[in-house]
């Protein structure tokens, strides 16, 4: 009888590191790039506009012979039944026989992989010098984009937390967010030497920032064009759905400009609106491009780039053939007949 391994949260938790998300995220980039590694096309179904929604994100993976989907859902409305409103579940399969594999939750692997994705981006379209992070929303994924990006460039001295809507929220969670980034980066084994704080004025952080990632679910753009320095870097992870934007369009005019999918990026990213603007014409490649050397990120120290992370079922994959792997070694997960 056909046997599937049912992994937890707190199983993920306990065999998933950030640097193991970003080693895999790199390597589903390099493998999309390559052709090795294919995303299908994604489902999106609203039950209720504005209240609740699902999409699901699909594809393969040779190199690891897995193919799989991850289905999460909205249900705005959870909360007041003390439910979450986001679930996440990630289906993987043998590629060779089609056979299922897992199940895993995947609610911590969203965070972790997200996470690694804005910081991936940092890593390689980021000035060389830069010193100060800025993070545009303090949700969850604030806590690990923070963390993978302290990783992937240690030379940060400073980070900086703003909430646009309500400035001071930022301050108030600022406790808590340091104490979740300084868990994630212990368990990376990794030593924190920047500074963490929160600010109340958004242009003031924007100015004084090298680094910007942008983490909300807001429709409308938050940094204005006239605030960025020559050589910003952005990563935007907000955008993930139709008609959201968290910059200026106008940002985009004269940037370097790259994304995990062009088609994606152009239907639901941050790119969208500034694309049917028509304030740019084409993306300049895919970071998996960059990764593996074929185009140049960035050209020069003044040049503003900018990463659309819209997220892509290759990250959610690559992560979950890791996580299997330490399972499948370490004996842990339910195995359950199927």
């Amino acid at each position: 009888m056909q046997k599937i391994r049912i992994l937890s949260e707190s199983d993920i938790e306990k065999l998933f590191t950030l640097p193991m998300a970003i080693e895999a995220v790199e390597k589903a980039y390099l493998q999309k790039q390559a052709g090795s590694g294919e995303i299908w096309p994604m489902i999106f179904h609203e039950f209720e506009p504005g209240r609740a929604d699902l999409d699901i994100k699909s594809g393969n993976l040779n190199q690891e012979e897995v193919f799989g989907l991850k289905v999460v859902s909205w249900y705005g409305a959870n909360p007041e039944k003390k439910l979450p409103a986001l679930f996440g579940t990630s289906l993987i399969f043998d590629i060779k026989t089609g056979a299922p594999k897992a199940v895993l939750n995947a609610g911590p692997i969203t965070a972790y992989r997200t996470g690694a994705a804005g910081a991936i981006g940092a890593k390689y379209l980021a000035r060389k010098d830069a010193k100060q992070l800025l993070v545009v929303g303090c949700g969850e994924i604030a806590t690990f984009l923070i963390a993978a990006t302290l990783i992937t460039l240690p030379q940060i001295e400073k980070t900086v937390i703003i909430n646009p809507w309500k400035p001071e929220l930022a301050v108030e969670k600022l406790e808590e967010l340091v104490t979740k980034v300084e868990n994630l980066l212990n368990e990376a084994g990794v030593e924190r030497h920047a500074a963490i704080t929160a600010e109340t004025a958004a242009e003031e952080a924007v100015r004084a920032s090298d680094v910007i990632l942008t983490a909300t679910p807001s429709y409308e753009p938050l940094i204005k064009e006239e605030w960025v320095q020559p050589g910003t870097h952005f990563s935007c992870v907000g955008s993930d759905m139709t008609g959201k934007q968290e910059i200026d369009s106008s940002i985009f005019k004269n940037a370097r400009i790259f994304g995990d999918d062009v088609s994606q990026c152009l239907c639901v990213g941050e790119c969208e609106k500034p694309y049917k603007e028509g304030v740019f014409t084409h993306l300049d490649g895919e970071i998996g491009e960059v990764i593996s050397g074929n185009i140049i990120g960035r050209n020069s120290e003044e040049e503003i780039t900018i990463f659309d992370s819209t997220g892509i079922a290759l990250q959610d994959l690559a992560s979950a053939a890791v996580i299997l792997k330490e399972a499948e070694k370490h004996g842990y997960g339910v195995m359950a007949d199927i």
